[in-house]
């Protein structure tokens, strides 16, 4: 009998190396991609949410804050006088680097489950449904 806890893990760590196999050729790691779309989805968002967000300590977060910045993918929308706290929001050229990278992603993965006569969409609602009760439980 298989164990789920190593089968889910073997799984996240291969498609993270499939990942960042397909957003080379766009010139994105995986870690910039997921900070470009938790961005996208969350604009406005502090560079510490976005650390906690992606799981990395915030001098790591930093780090990519600065990078997205100086490559114009992400634009800090701070008010005058807000401090040194950053908010963050993508730029054009970051939306449309978004795009690109999901459908370099999301379709052929996509594609790859359904061609294992597997339901993507069911599959996805059931890891969201396990990740949400795991992060409950964890409280």
């Amino acid at each position: 009998m298989r164990d789920l806890a190593h089968e889910l893990n073997d799984l996240v760590l291969t498609l993270n190396r499939s990942a960042e196999r397909r957003l080379a050729p766009l010139g994105l790691t995986f870690r910039r991609f997921l900070a470009l779309t938790i961005i996208g989805e969350h604009p406005g968002l502090t560079g510490r949410d976005l650390s906690g967000a992606i799981g990395i300590t915030e001098a790591a977060g930093s780090g990519l804050v600065r990078a997205l910045m100086a490559d114009h993918l992400v634009l800090d929308v701070a008010p005058t006088g807000s401090g040194n706290r950053r908010r963050l929001q993508l730029s054009d050229t970051g939306e449309d680097l978004l795009r690109r990278s999901g459908e370099a992603l999301g379709d052929s993965f996509d594609a790859f489950v359904a061609s294992l006569d597997i339901d993507p969409r069911t599959l996805a609602e059931t890891v969201h449904t396990i990740t949400t009760a795991l992060k409950a439980d964890s409280r």
